[in-house]
């Protein structure tokens, strides 16, 4: 807590840019799906919608321009952070004027494509620039900042959306949502980044690639172990908003939900994953994470055989939230310290977030396809065992290391 206050104007400003940053995938991933099968879309065509978080995906694919190209006056992450975000308040606000209904699903669907293209070149830098500052016992904490905003603007452009839209209406809504990114604008553009952050680095000098990422040690199990931990996102609220609104439940009430869901996501998951870290170290606590992604998966999978409870679903959500905030704060953090080893911090940081958004996006349209086939039944089933086979291949990772440290060891003893 004392490095947070210490470094409060940082906080502050990567707290808003994430916060920012998670609303149009929150809209889009969360509350356009719900809004539209209430609607009565069939369930097979919003297995499409998530591509819309394709640019999450794809985004390593510039993250080295981003790290290497930028304005000396604005600075190095200023110069793509203050654009991107004037293209989300844009969007947010052209959203807020169309509003979302079955007729317009397509200008609205491009438009959060817009906004999530924004976000995600957005985000290259936003996370170079947290790699930079973070270190010693800061880094978990800006961890969990970083990941409490982007889950923060998650399920308020999700959640939040469906409990807003019934009391404000979308419009009041869409424009709330607005000022979020309109604000984190007004911070970034007063924030000064110490000029000893880049002074290493020159703009016209292609520094960073993607290569140099891939090729560094222990690059290949850290990517894979992020791609794993993609279910627990599913098994946090993912499906099973779908679940429940087929079973009967009413729009507001599958926001209010997903929104308490989230406040166990950010406060015990994301706090208490940075304390977790602290105390048994990123891998025991990310298997911790991953235990609870199974669990909730099997409790869903419960429900789906009967009649839902109201207890049994707050006790999934529990797990499943605790579950999708734990993990991410532990797999960032591991992250964020293999970036800071290098001057590419943003390509390395990305080539992680895309890595699990990849996961994400995959599982996400793999479940709700196999769902329309299968039934829920199936789909939380599959999501368990992604979760099982996450957590085995975790355990294997955490006796590899073991190993190479006492060869190492040893070797050194020898000596």
């Amino acid at each position: 807590m004392h490095e947070l206050i210490k470094h409060r104007r940082l906080v502050i400003t990567l707290g808003f840019l994430y916060l920012a940053q998670g609303i149009p995938m929150g809209i889009a991933m969360d509350a356009l799906p719900a809004i539209l099968r209430r609607a009565g879309t069939d369930l097979a065509a919003l297995a499409f919608i998530p591509l819309v978080g394709l640019p999450w995906v794809v985004k390593f694919l510039w993250a080295p321009f981003v790290d290497n190209h930028w304005s000396v006056s604005l600075g190095r992450r200023r110069s793509w952070i203050i654009p991107m975000q004037v293209i989300v308040t844009l969007c947010l606000l052209a959203l807020s004027l169309t509003g979302i209904t079955a007729d317009n699903a397509g200008l609205c669907v491009a438009l959060l494509a817009v906004a999530s293209l924004a976000s995600a070149t957005q985000d290259i830098a936003t996370d170079g620039m947290a790699a930079e500052h973070a270190g010693g016992s800061l880094l978990a904490n800006i961890n969990a900042v970083q990941i409490a905003g982007v889950m923060g603007g998650f399920f308020l452009g999700g959640a939040g959306m469906m409990m807003l839209s019934g009391v404000l209406g979308q419009q009041g809504a869409l424009l709330i949502f607005t000022a979020v990114p309109a604000f984190s604008l007004i911070l970034i553009s007063r924030f000064r980044q110490p000029p000893r952050y880049h002074a290493d680095v020159r703009p016209d000098e292609a520094q960073a690639s993607l290569l140099k990422t891939v090729r560094r040690s222990g690059a290949v199990r850290l990517l894979t172990l992020t791609l794993l931990s993609a279910v627990t996102a599913v098994s946090g609220f993912g499906l099973a908003k779908l679940f429940l609104t087929d079973a009967g439940w009413a729009l507001e009430d599958v926001g209010k939900a997903g929104m308490a869901g989230g406040m166990v996501t950010l406060v015990l998951g994301c706090g208490g994953g940075a304390w977790l870290i602290g105390k048994i170290g990123v891998w025991r606590a990310f298997s911790a994470g991953l235990l609870c992604a199974l669990i909730s998966s099997l409790l869903w999978f419960a429900q789906s055989q009967g009649s839902i409870s109201v207890i049994m679903v707050a006790v999934c959500i529990l797990f499943g939230s605790l579950s999708s905030g734990i993990t991410s704060v532990a797999i960032m953090t591991a992250g964020m310290r293999f970036a800071s080893q290098a001057k590419q911090a943003g390509t390395d940081m990305t080539a992680v977030q895309s890595m699990r958004d990849i996961g994400e996006m995959a599982c996400a349209m793999m479940l709700v396809s196999l769902t329309a086939a299968i039934g829920y039944t199936g789909g939380f089933v599959l999501a368990a065992v992604i979760a099982l086979a996450a957590l085995l291949f975790t355990v294997a990772n955490v006796r590899y290391q073991r190993r190479v440290q006492l060869s190492a060891e040893r070797s050194g003893e020898t000596e």
